[in-house]
């Protein structure tokens, strides 16, 4: 009786075994999905491709078909540079559920990276259709429409998902590249995100005979995502017609840091050689903020020379006080104001205000503009130091003039500026400026020529004026 009852417990138990009842022990159970997942990402963090493949594999083995496992191992492959390997596992993935939103996003990076952007663009699309707050997705589309060079498509999309996601640093950096790209010369800004160096050289001459040539290199450095650093040399010569020169010379070095993503922080420190040989100090401090896209607020302290004649070279001036400018580009605008309050070092003290409105009309190639220029300068005293300083001088002139582009290699942007200046407090005469700015981009290559004419007031009137400036410039 009781072997008999051993006997059936035995069959019991083998039955239970075969139904799959009884389990292993713990310690012989294999990892679940989520650790196999887990363990391969680590491995591929570290390079280890091929473990990584073997690892999923593995898994696979145990948990056969799960959508997740075989997802994880066409990433694996797309790293181990296995492109149709894993746009084989991918697609099979989706023809086993059509609606997998991961098979589906990898899929189309994986297209858009071999250039097909069209068939990768058809996926991120019936992923944003089924969700269409997919963050992922539409940073993909934007990606692609801006490759394809469709920007107005871009700028639509871009300007979509960021009401969705008014937060999201990429599609933040992309409208940043179509708003300057849809400026064919944007206005110089306190922040590059991008490593360069340049070199660049102007000529400056006006009526009364004054003459000056500068060159400087500049290279600038991004130092991880928040700090930049800028590195400045130049050297400048200014005559009267056939007359001796004086030759000054200036290093300054400036630093960056980004506190968040629309404050930022800068300060710079320099030298100063004069034509008699004294050196004095410069310095600079600035607070940048970005509020919103397209929009820049900026201040600070600062120190400069004076030395725009060779007359003023004889005195050494420097200029130190507080300044700030507002500079806003939404998409078909330009505005920009400036204020400054400066303590001269030879007692002199002065006070300025500019702004410009500009508004472009017409598509991305081409395009005309109109706009309004003020300008007002104000000094304590008069000195003969070779610097402009009536004591008031104001101007009032309208902007017009057109830019386009050719091709993709360059931009240019021509304006005219007429209206009415007064010259210490006396009626306001005729007063006209010219700019033609030009701009050749070669792949990592830029290459600026410039030309403007403009009118320069001292106490004895306003002297025609003119300024060539080249620059050459690489990023990296």
């Amino acid at each position: 009786m009781i072997r008999c009852s051993i006997f059936c417990l035995s069959l019991a138990f083998a039955a239970m075994l075969l139904a799959g009842k009884v389990r292993p022990a713990r310690g012989q159970e294999g990892p679940s999905v989520q650790q196999s997942i887990a363990a391969a990402q680590l491995a591929l963090r570290h390079r280890r491709y091929s473990q990584a493949i073997q690892t999923l594999e593995d898994a696979l083995k145990r948990f056969p078909g799960d959508s997740r496992l075989r997802v994880e191992l066409g990433r694996a492959y797309v790293y181990q540079r296995q492109d149709a390997r894993a746009m084989e596992i991918f697609r099979a993935v989706l023809r086993d559920d059509p609606s997998n939103r991961m098979a589906k996003l990898e899929l189309a990076r994986l297209l858009s990276f071999r250039g097909k952007c069209e068939a990768s663009n058809q996926l991120f699309r019936e992923v944003l259709a089924a969700d269409p707050n997919d963050e992922a997705a539409a940073i993909g589309l934007v990606r692609n429409l801006l490759l394809q060079k469709k920007k107005d498509e871009a700028r639509r999309e871009v300007e979509q998902a960021l009401a969705r996601h008014p937060n999201s640093i990429r599609l933040q950096e992309y409208r940043d590249d179509l708003q300057k790209n849809q400026l064919p010369l944007p206005v110089s800004r306190e922040i590059s995100a991008l490593n360069q160096v340049q070199a660049d050289a102007n000529y400056f001459s006006d009526s009364a005979g004054n003459r000056a040539l500068s060159a400087g290199q500049r290279l600038e450095v991004q130092i991880g995502r928040q700090l930049t650093n800028s590195f400045r040399l130049d050297e400048k010569s200014l005559w009267v017609s056939q007359g001796p020169k004086a030759s000054i010379f200036t290093v300054n070095d400036e630093g960056r840091v980004r506190l968040a993503r629309w404050l930022f922080v800068a300060g710079g420190v320099g030298i100063i050689r004069f034509a008699d040989d004294s050196n004095r100090a410069l310095y600079r401090g600035t607070l940048i903020l970005h509020p919103f896209q397209s929009f820049w607020l900026q201040g600070g302290f600062s120190r400069i020379p004076i030395t725009p004649t060779f007359h003023s070279t004889q005195f050494d001036v420097l200029a130190e006080g507080w300044w700030s400018r507002l500079d806003w580009q939404p998409r078909s605008w330009r505005i920009s104001a400036d204020f400054l309050k400066r303590h001269y070092s030879d007692s002199n003290r002065t006070q300025r205000e500019d702004a410009e409105v500009l508004h472009w009309i017409g598509i991305s190639h081409f395009a005309v503009g109109l706009g309004y220029q003020y300008k007002h300068s104000s000094f304590t005293q008069t000195f003969s130091h070779g610097y402009f300083n009536p004591n008031q001088y104001r101007s009032h002139l309208g902007l017009g003039g057109f830019r386009f582009v050719v091709g993709k290699i360059y931009r240019g942007e021509y304006l005219g500026q007429y209206g009415a200046e007064s010259v210490f407090q006396t009626p306001y005469q005729i007063a006209w400026e010219a700019t033609a700015k030009n701009r050749l981009i070669l792949g990592r290559w830029d290459l600026d020529a410039d030309y403007t004419y403009f009118h320069l007031a001292q106490t004895t009137g306003a002297f025609r004026a003119q300024v060539g400036r080249f620059r050459f410039g690489y990023r990296f």
